[in-house]
């Protein structure tokens, strides 16, 4: 986890195919219904799936807290069992923290976002409840989310 592999510059459009094969589809464009079909067979939790890079390309631990917070969903829930409806609103709020971050070319840590609190020592508050927030692992990594915006 968390191994830098490498840097590779490929040659040509083929060595480009062969570098991407085993990526899943791109966050920043991946449609709900390609969205669906990449999350849908998983058994496992809601977070390190959509870090998988090969379930989808292009989150990293920042988006993914952000993301969930937003769609109020814990990121231990496990993805066996999301009706349509949450899996389409994971997919609207995905989409939505990902365009917001490119324009900004990194995640903002505005007041009204998750990461604008999540680093700011013990006194961490949810931007939209109020309620402190926890801090745990999930899926070996970092974790930030608001027990009352994203209820177990």
């Amino acid at each position: 986890m968390r191994k830098l592999q490498g840097i590779r510059l490929p040659t040509d459009d083929h060595a480009v195919d062969v570098l991407l094969s085993g990526l899943g589809p791109d966050a920043a464009t991946v449609t709900a219904g390609e969205f669906r079909k990449q999350i849908r067979p998983l058994r496992r939790q809601l977070k390190p799936a959509l870090m998988d890079q090969t379930v989808l390309a292009g989150l990293g631990n920042l988006l993914v807290d952000e993301t969930l917070w937003r769609a109020g969903i814990r990121p231990d829930r496990p993805t066996a069992g999301l009706d349509d409806a949450t899996v389409n609103r994971v997919h609207a709020r995905m989409r939505t923290v990902v365009r917001h971050s490119i324009r900004h070319g990194r995640v903002p840590g505005h007041p009204s976002w998750l990461t604008g609190h999540r680093d700011r020592g013990q006194d961490q508050t949810c931007p939209r409840c109020g309620t402190p927030l926890r801090r745990g692992r999930v899926g070996g990594r970092t974790t930030v989310w608001c027990p009352h915006c994203q209820p177990g």
